[in-house]
């Protein structure tokens, strides 16, 4: 009963070679164990080999990312998570997952215990069960204990193992990996959460080893790589269940209608992508390390916060979405979730993962996320760089003209407002910008303005638009919405009507920014009533200075009026200010709108950062508990992922099978745009918790953090509210159904 991939299951990787590894996998999984394979093993007294095992060691899969010196195939760590997020998404049986771990640890670490691992003797890490003791004697360690559960240890003939040492004096312990045997071990196979893989409990008594099975490596080494690996099957297993999710909604009928157009339904799915867009964005980051990069510990520790967690809550909502039929045991999707359950309760539990984030992150490791630009890229910078040095033998004060002329503000847009400029140009220019200490001014609601004119405008309307506006000789306000026209903004009251020289316009907008001091306006009205809401808009540009406006200053609850109402009483536009088409303003909107989204989902705030939330911490270390430092672990977590996410969408635009137009952004920014205001809320809310009782006075350190507070309540609402948000995600990027009522 497996629903249809969509799109939501296309491989992470950006790389074209690892893209082709996945289709293979993909196919090879496909042909060897089909769901019907999987569902074969629920029933079974024991566990056994699947029949597809001797060719899958052939292919070499297990020994991906083993150099080839050792007998590997010398691919890298992101191969192998290439791979394993194809095995998660399929929901393999087999002890690959443990395998293809051991084999990359010992191929780091101990080569010479390679040989059985490559050969196709299965294998299995001890993480999460608890460890045994140890005891050295001379040459020889005797080791005693039990660990229980050990995840695929029901097949695996080798076993890494943690055995901790008593210190010879008083202090701490040491812990040790040793290399064991299945048949120095009584291994005892447990009955599992997930009966496709299952787990065993490894009992030793008085096991007399030699020293040389000791794997030197440090722990924190073994989880951080079981975290990264154990992420990517669980991106597999969240990306299968949003898409199952999906589908099942688009045509499920329930009270006349399909399920996905009721916004509860449609929220839950929108929800479920944003978890899976985050995991899989942070492991993607982790697994582009080597491992032994400084930095890979933080990137492993953000993705053993968000992953496993990922797919639990991925799976529990696709039981939810799809209701008595995902309750019953001939649906795929409880084997789904006995997966995620698995991996969340081993070595997938967050707590110690963003407590261990917070731990990196106060130790000084930060995540730089750099592109590593191809050589190609030179061919661009001598321009670049002269004009940088022709641009420092003008007076300061006109640089934003010599920037706007040369089409430097916005070099994506085309010719001559922008330059044309290719992913790879703009890359490079930021660099050098970046270097030479030059920032290019924000042109603020001109920044989404001059986008809908490059789209839709008359060419007299760009000549004569949009070079001031690049020039700040024109300043622009958006003139969109209305008390009764918020998120619903098609809903638009403000009336248009024919009149000798243009239109005459009569309305109320609300909350215009910059409404003082603009020059003109971007206006949406209503030009024909009896048409549908969406087909009787039409977009104006209104000069600010017209009879008829009058500005009101709205003050918000911050007690400051950055917003405005607006008044327009018969307001007189000439015909050659309408934008596109008559009543084809929606199209114009959308434009407009999805640029705001760009410019809101790029990190903006009215308050203090998280590097400010961090001061407050280590200020107030020695009253920090467990609690508190997962909340900030969480944060900074969450952080991270929403950075790889703007890198991956940089990447993607790099690619040219993937490369979108220089102006309208996809459907994408809404992803970015939620959980990024979503993420700049909690920081300040958390700033608020760790600043206590001082941040109710409204003075000082106080006022900063309660005015970042109340500041950020508008990101969650401006640009279309997070609700509305969660509605595109569902319906642009799920294909879920518009939420209306039939006719």
């Amino acid at each position: 009963m497996s629903a249809p991939l969509s799109g939501v299951t296309a491989p992470s990787t950006l790389n074209p070679d690892r893209l082709e590894l996945a289709r293979v996998a993909r196919r090879w999984l496909a042909a060897n164990s089909p769901i019907s394979v999987v569902r074969q093993s629920l029933e079974l007294d024991s566990e056994a080999l699947p029949d597809f095992w001797p060719e899958l060691v052939d292919l070499g899969w297990v020994g991906l990312s083993v150099s080839e010196e050792h007998g590997g195939q010398g691919g890298s760590l992101a191969d192998l998570v290439t791979v394993l997020e194809e095995w998660g998404l399929a929901v393999a049986p087999g002890p690959f997952p443990g395998s293809a771990l051991l084999a990359t640890l010992l191929g780091s670490y101990a080569p010479e215990h390679l040989g059985p691992i490559l050969a196709g003797s299965p294998g299995a890490v001890a993480v999460g069960g608890g460890v045994l003791c140890g005891v050295t004697s001379g040459a020889t360690v005797l080791i005693t204990g039990e660990l229980r559960p050990v995840d695929g240890g029901a097949l695996a003939e080798w076993f890494l193992v943690p055995v901790e040492f008593a210190a010879a004096t008083e202090g701490d312990s040491t812990l040790d990996w040793y290399l064991l045997h299945r048949d120095e071990l009584q291994v005892t196979p447990l009955r599992s959460a997930d009966p496709v893989r299952r787990l065993a409990s490894l009992t030793a008594e008085n096991l007399s080893v030699s020293s040389a099975r000791r794997v030197p490596v440090q722990t924190h080494q073994v989880r951080d790589l079981a975290a990264v690996l154990q992420a990517a099957e669980c991106v597999g297993v969240a990306a299968w269940c949003v898409s199952t999710s999906a589908e099942y909604a688009k045509n499920r009928v329930q009270f006349d209608r399909p399920i996905g157009q009721f916004q509860a339904v449609k929220h839950r799915c929108a929800d479920s992508l944003c978890r899976l867009e985050q995991a899989r964005a942070a492991t993607w980051d982790a697994a582009e390390l080597d491992p032994r990069d400084e930095q890979f510990p933080l990137a492993a520790a953000v993705t053993g916060a968000l992953a496993a967690v990922a797919a639990f809550e991925c799976a529990k909502d696709a039981i939810q979405i799809l209701g008595g039929i995902g309750y019953t045991w001939e649906h795929d999707v409880h084997l789904y979730l006995r997966r995620a359950t698995v991996a969340r309760h081993l070595n997938g539990d967050p707590v110690p993962w963003r407590q261990r984030v917070l731990q990196q992150v106060q130790s000084g490791v930060r995540r730089s996320m750099t592109v590593d630009l191809p050589a190609s890229a030179e061919e661009f910078r001598p321009e670049v760089r002269s004009m940088i040095s022709e641009l420092k033998q003008v007076d300061r004060e006109n640089w934003n003209r010599e920037l706007a002329d040369g089409g430097w503000i916005a070099p994506h847009w085309p010719q001559p407002w922008g330059r044309s400029a290719s992913g790879l140009e703009q890359l490079v220019i930021d660099e050098e910008f970046r270097q030479a200490g030059i920032r290019r001014p924000h042109i603020q609601i001109a920044g989404w303005v001059v986008p809908t004119l490059i789209a839709h405008g008359t060419s007299e309307q760009q000549e004569r638009f949009i070079r001031a506006s690049l020039r700040f000789d024109l300043r622009w306000c958006q003139l969109f919405s209305e008390p009764g026209a918020g998120s619903d903004l098609a809903s638009v009251a403000t009336r248009a009507e024919r009149v000798e020289g243009g239109w005459s316009l009569t309305g109320q907008k609300v909350w215009t920014t910059l409404a003082t001091e603009a020059d003109w306006g971007i206006c949406l009205a209503r030009t024909d009533p009896t048409a549908p809401k969406h087909e009787g808009i039409t977009c104006f540009l209104v000069d600010m200075r017209t009879p008829g406006i009058e500005i009101r200053p709205l003050r918000e609850l911050t007690g400051f009026a950055m917003f405005n109402e607006v008044f327009l009483d018969a307001v007189l536009v000439p015909g050659e200010c309408v934008v596109g088409e008559v009543n084809g303003g929606w199209s114009c909107a959308r434009t407009t709108l999805e640029n705001e989204r760009v410019s809101m989902g790029s990190g903006s705030s009215f308050g203090p950062g998280l590097e400010s939330v961090l001061d407050l911490a280590n200020r107030a270390e020695s009253a920090l508990d467990a609690r508190v430092g997962d909340v900030l672990g969480g944060l900074l977590a969450s952080a991270q992922a929403l950075s790889a996410m703007g890198l991956r969408t940089t990447l993607r635009a790099l690619s040219s099978e993937l490369e979108t137009a220089a102006v309208g952004p996809g459907p994408e920014a809404s992803i970015r745009k939620l959980l990024g205001v979503e993420h700049e809320q909690r920081v300040q809310e958390v700033g608020m918790d760790l600043l206590g009782s001082t941040t109710v006075i409204d003075e000082n350190e106080g006022a900063v953090w309660f005015g970042g507070f109340l500041g950020n309540r508008a990101l969650s609402i401006a640009g279309g509210t997070s609700e509305i948000q969660r509605n595109v995600i569902a319906e642009r990027l799920l294909g879920l159904p518009r939420d209306e009522l039939p006719t």
